[in-house]
C-alpha cells in the first residue's frame, strides 16, 4: 500500500506551487543513486542529497506558497524539500553501522514512482517496445520446444503491450491532429514544419513498425498455429508444470488454456480493431497535414513569384531607370550597402513539367480551390466541436444580459458561427443539469431557426439563498 498509517499523504509531496522542483529533485536523486553515473564507492548522505536538490532549485524558479514558511536562502529550501519527501514516505535515511553515518535511500514505494518519473524524463534512452508481436511469437515457440513455463509468462507479458501500444498510438495521433489544426489557425508554416517532423521522426520510427516488421497481421497465423498446437498436445502436463513454477495460478484450474486464449484474443483484437483504427487516424492526420503543406508550399512559391516579377521589371528598364529603381528599393528596405546587380547573370526560368513530376509535392503557384475549401472546412469543423461548459454558460449569460431579464427562451439565441450553432443546440440540455442555478421549463412549442428545429424552453435564473 502506498497510503499507510505512517504516511497518509504520499502523493502530497507532488502538489503545491513548487511541485516541479520536487519532481525534478526525485529524478535527480534517483539518477544519482541508480542512474548511469552511479559510482559504487560513492556514499549518498544527507548533505549530498541536499546539494542535489539545491542544484535543482538553481535551475527552476522557486514559487512563493502561502502555505509554506518563508525561507532565507536556497539551502533552507533544499532542506525543506528533503524533509517533505521524508515525511511523505518517499525517501529515508538509514544508519550505516560501518561508517556511522546516515545514508540516503528511497523507500520501496518511493523507488517505484521515482523510477517512473526518471524513465519518463529520459527522452534519449526511453524504452520503446517495437518487438511485441515478434517477441510474443518467439516466446511461444521457445515454450513449445522447451516446456519452460517462464517462456509462457514472457509471451503473455509481451502480448499485453500489443493492444495497449496501438491504443497509445491512436490517442497520440488524435492529440497530434488537434495540435496541428490549432497551429494551422495560428501559423501555417509552423504547422507545416510540425507535420514534416512527425512524418520523418515519429511515424518512421514507431507507427510504421506496427504495419511492417512488427505487424500483428503478419504473424497472427503463425501464433494461432502455435496456440492451437499447445492447446491440443500435452496440455495437462504443461498445466502441472506451470502451477509448480508459478503457484499464483493454482486457484485457476485452466490457467494454461486461459493464458493461451488471452494471447490469441489480443492478436485478433489488434488485427480486427486497433490496426484499422490506427490506419484511419493516420489517413486523417496525413490528409490534414497534406492540405497544410500545400498551403505552405503555395506561400513559398507566391513569395518567389513576387521576387521574379520584380526582377523582370528591373530587367526591362534602361540603365538609368534600373539604377533609380535599385536605389528606391535600397531606401525602402533600409539596406545601406546596396550595390548594382549584375543583371546579365539573372536568369528567369519556368519549371518544366518534367521537374514538377519528380518533386515531393507538385508545386502550384496558387492553392486549388477545392483544397482551400476543404482546409477551411476541416479547421472550422475542428474549432466548432471544441467548446466547454464554461463557454456555454458565457453564451447563456450574454443573452441574459442582452435581454436585461432573469428569464429568456432559447428562441432568443443568436447564431453567428458554427460553434454558436452547436452551443445553441445543446445549451438547454446543459442548463437542465444545473438545477441549482437554472430552472428550465418546456413550453410545448417549437423553437425554429434557419439551422435546426427543436423544443422551446424558458430558461430562468434561480435566486440564490443567503446560505449559498
Amino acid at each position: 500500500m502506498l497510503i499507510t498509517q505512517n504516511h497518509p499523504d504520499f502523493f502530497n509531496a507532488l502538489t503545491g506551487a513548487n511541485s516541479k522542483i520536487v519532481e525534478q529533485s526525485l529524478i535527480c536523486l534517483y539518477e544519482a543513486l541508480y542512474g548511469n553515473d552511479f559510482i559504487v564507492d560513492e556514499i549518498l548522505d544527507r548533505k549530498k542529497a541536499r546539494e542535489i536538490v539545491y542544484s535543482v532549485i538553481q535551475e527552476i524558479p522557486w514559487q512563493r506558497d502561502d502555505e509554506e514558511n518563508a525561507f532565507e536562502n536556497d539551502k533552507d529550501k533544499a532542506s525543506y524539500i528533503i524533509r517533505r519527501l521524508k515525511d511523505c514516505g518517499w525517501i529515508d535515511f538509514i544508519m550505516d553501522k560501518a561508517l556511522l553515518i546516515k545514508t540516503f535511500n528511497f523507500t520501496k514505494s518511493g523507488k517505484k514512482f521515482a523510477q517512473v518519473l526518471y524513465a519518463s524524463s529520459d527522452e534519449e534512452n526511453i524504452l520503446v517496445r517495437q518487438r511485441n508481436v515478434r517477441a510474443t511469437k518467439a516466446s511461444l515457440e521457445s515454450y513449445r520446444k522447451s516446456d519452460d513455463p517462464a517462456d509462457l509468462i514472457d509471451a503473455i507479458n509481451f502480448s499485453k503491450y500489443i493492444v495497449s501500444d496501438l491504443t497509445d498510438n491512436i490517442n497520440d495521433l488524435r492529440d497530434e491532429k488537434n495540435v496541428l489544426m490549432q497551429l494551422a489557425m495560428e501559423d501555417v508554416k509552423v504547422a507545416g514544419g510540425k507535420f514534416i517532423d512527425f512524418v520523418k521522426d515519429k511515424f518512421a520510427s514507431d507507427i510504421a513498425v506496427k504495419f511492417g516488421k512488427d505487424s500483428a497481421n503478419r504473424y497472427i497465423l503463425d501464433i494461432e498455429e502455435i496456440v492451437r498446437d499447445l492447446s491440443l498436445d500435452g496440455l495437462d502436463a504443461r498445466q502441472k508444470r506451470l502451477l509448480a513454477h508459478f503457484p499464483m495460478y493454482k486457484k485457476n484450474p485452466n490457467a494454461l488454456k486461459n493464458i493461451l486464449d488471452a494471447i490469441d484474443f489480443r492478436l485478433k483484437n489488434a488485427c480486427d480493431t486497433k490496426l484499422p483504427q490506427l490506419k484511419k487516424e493516420i489517413s486523417s492526420y496525413i490528409q490534414r497535414g497534406t492540405v497544410i503543406f500545400r498551403q505552405t508550399n503555395s506561400l513559398f512559391f507566391n513569395k518567389n513569384k513576387e521576387v521574379l516579377k520584380i526582377a523582370s521589371i528591373i530587367k526591362s528598364k534602361s540603365k538609368e531607370e534600373k539604377q533609380e529603381l535599385l536605389e528606391g528599393i535600397g531606401k525602402a528596405v533600409k539596406y545601406p550597402n546596396l550595390t548594382m546587380l549584375n543583371l546579365s547573370a539573372i536568369k528567369i526560368k519556368r519549371k518544366s513539367k518534367k521537374d514538377e513530376a519528380v518533386s515531393f509535392l507538385n508545386p502550384q503557384i496558387t492553392m486549388p480551390k477545392d483544397a482551400y475549401i476543404k482546409s477551411n472546412f476541416e479547421q472550422r469543423k475542428h474549432l466548432s466541436f471544441s467548446y466547454s461548459q464554461k463557454e456555454i454558460r458565457e453564451y447563456i449569460q450574454r443573452h441574459f444580459d442582452e435581454a436585461q431579464s432573469e428569464s429568456i427562451t432559447n428562441n432568443s439565441f443568436s447564431i453567428t458561427n458554427p460553434k454558436e450553432m452547436l452551443i445553441a443546440l445543446y445549451a438547454t440540455d446543459i442548463m437542465k443539469q444545473d438545477k441549482e442555478t437554472y430552472e428550465v421549463i418546456y413550453t410545448g412549442n417549437k423553437c425554429k431557426n434557419i439551422y435546426f428545429e427543436t423544443d422551446e424552453y424558458i430558461i430562468r435564473k434561480k435566486e440564490k439563498t443567503s446560505g449559498n
